[in-house]
């Protein structure tokens, strides 16, 4: 009787493991399902329809948020209101390190969500983490950090035009802390030298399900 217990118990398969960023096809389904049905009951118009969601690095863990655009003073529908209230609820996992925000398209279809599968575009972006570390390596964070005498963080977004998969950097951060807009002479230096460095980095295109991606680089001589 011992011997057939241990037997069986030998048999237990392993837990499934988590789902994480290092699958992104596979966290974006693992995320939307448990609000599938309650998401589509929102829609009052036709489906599939896509949605916009903001995840961002937060102090207890990773917020999700829908951008409202062209409101204005129409105000928020009740189509919105809804989406918004369980978009919200969306479970994902800490972002991955240096990201800082990350905007992604979630389809909700007419029926239950089919299993996405990793087509060609995913190729790339199936890891953005593992993408990211690759595209800005150590000799162009060597090539940022030259540019400065000091530490600092450079913000860098990656993003999709109607183009191509764009990389650059958001001219706020070079601003007076004066809040006036103005640039300062030491930091339009900086702004300078960085912009010329990142002239020819390229990036693979943008799956449709990742529109954009906010990063914290942080760089030192």
């Amino acid at each position: 009787m011992r011997i057939a217990l241990l037997v069986v118990l030998g048999t237990v398969a392993p837990a499934a493991a988590a789902p994480s960023w290092t699958d992104l096809p596979d966290l974006l389904s693992s995320a939307q399902a448990p609000l599938d049905d309650a998401l589509r009951t929102c829609v009052k118009g036709k489906l599939p329809k896509t949605i916009s969601v903001i995840l961002a690095r937060g102090k207890t863990g990773t917020t999700a948020s829908m951008p409202l655009y062209g409101v204005g003073g129409r105000g928020i529908s009740p189509e919105e209101n809804c989406l918004g209230a369980l978009v919200a609820k969306l479970a994902f996992p800490e972002l991955p390190a240096e990201f800082e925000q990350v905007l992604i398209g979630l389809t909700i279809h007419r029926d239950t969500t089919p299993t996405p599968r990793p087509d060609k575009e995913f190729d790339d972006w199936k890891d953005p983490a593992t993408t990211v570390a690759s595209l800005i390596d150590a000799p162009k964070r060597a090539t940022l950090a030259a540019c400065d005498g000091k530490a600092r963080t450079v913000r860098v977004v990656v993003d999709r035009t109607a183009r191509a998969t764009r990389i650059w950097l958001p001219a706020w951060q070079f601003h007076s802390p004066k809040g006036d807009g103005t640039t300062p002479p030491a930091e339009q230096r900086v702004k300078t030298c960085m912009t010329k460095a990142m002239r020819g980095w390229t990036a693979p295109a943008l799956p449709k399900a990742l529109g954009e991606l906010q990063l914290a680089i942080r760089v030192s001589r």
